[in-house]
């Protein structure tokens, strides 16, 4: 059993996950809630891609991680991820970060599954992991 709580540290999933951070001012926004909604619907290509979701807000954060089924995963209350990866001019933000660790989309909308994985699914690391498992 992994344990989360030093989540502030992102480098511990490079090279394992693909990490998606939806960042939210509000907890109740709408945009917020429809991109949570957006990844909860599909589970399995979350997991086949790597994909953990951090949900983060001002005061807490948790790790919605697909790999784990049924794990409900409690909220942690710091905000160094806030910090780290709000933007005061911007009440939501959805961003993703490679397995090199680096970031490879950010968008101040709802990103929807299909150009997730459109991003995903053209680079090198993927394609790679695609084939090697048609093999």
């Amino acid at each position: 059993m992994m344990n989360y709580t030093n989540g502030q540290d992102l480098k511990k999933h490079q090279w394992e996950n693909r990490v998606v951070i939806i960042v939210s001012q509000n907890e109740d926004s709408r945009v917020y809630q429809e991109q949570i909604t957006e990844f909860n619907s599909l589970p399995k290509e979350l997991k086949e891609r790597k994909i953990i979701v951090y949900q983060v807000l001002p005061d807490r954060y948790k790790l919605m991680n697909y790999q784990i089924k049924g794990k409900d995963i409690e909220w942690i209350t710091s905000p160094t991820l806030f910090d780290k990866f709000a933007n005061n001019k911007e009440d939501f933000k959805v961003i993703l970060i490679g397995l090199d660790g680096g970031i490879k989309l950010e968008k101040t909308e709802v990103l929807s599954t299909t150009e997730l994985f459109a991003t995903i699914d053209v680079m090198p690391m993927r394609r790679a992991e695609m084939k090697n498992k048609n093999r």
